[in-house]
């Protein structure tokens, strides 16, 4: 070690330095303190520069896929393809068939169709039309209606939900007593 101190020592040593040279490091260093604002800047605006410069590209990019969408509209062919895809729309003529594939069908089923058509007991139709003219012409109170469509005593058709159960069934009555004591 002492030869390792030893070597260093007279490194040291073995520089001279001289008026003009600690002059010229004063000037580098000035010159540095001087220059570094400036440059700082520079970088600065070489990145911004950079910056718009990408974004420039990117807006001709978009630009360009917009004429080029624009003139995809201009054709007819594919303004048409558009109406049929999007809107559903079909020539004079034609019969569109849409597929919904909201149910999978299992490939192999044990049921066995049947090839006999099954004939319905009542018309929809009519039952809808005869009820609407029945709710709009009768007279009758709905719980008498409900009584003659369910075949059931007025007091078997349950109270409305949130009804006072003051009005009801005795046996309520006790219950909802003992809720409220509770």
């Amino acid at each position: 070690m002492p030869e390792e101190q030893g070597k260093q020592s007279a490194w040291v040593s073995s520089l001279r330095f001289s008026g003009f040279t600690v002059l010229i490091v004063a000037l580098v260093a000035v010159g540095a303190l001087i220059v570094s604002p400036t440059l700082s800047t520079y970088v600065q605006q070489q990145r911004e520069l950079a910056e718009l410069r990408e974004s420039v590209r990117l807006h001709r990019e978009a630009v360009a896929a917009a004429d080029a969408e624009r003139v995809k509209w201009q054709d007819p062919a594919y303004v048409r393809a558009q109406a049929r895809g999007r809107l559903f729309y079909v020539m004079p003529g034609e019969i569109q068939l849409s597929v919904i594939e909201d149910v999978n069908v299992p490939a192999e089923r044990e049921e066995e169709t049947s090839d006999q058509l099954t004939a319905i007991d009542h018309n929809w139709a009519r039952t809808l039309l005869a009820s609407t003219l029945t709710a709009g012409t009768t007279l009758a109170e709905p719980e008498e209606i409900l009584q003659g469509l369910l075949g059931s005593s007025p007091e078997a058709i349950p109270a409305e939900p949130g009804g006072d159960p003051a009005e009801g069934d005795p046996a309520d009555q006790d219950s909802a007593v003992e809720e409220e004591s509770e």
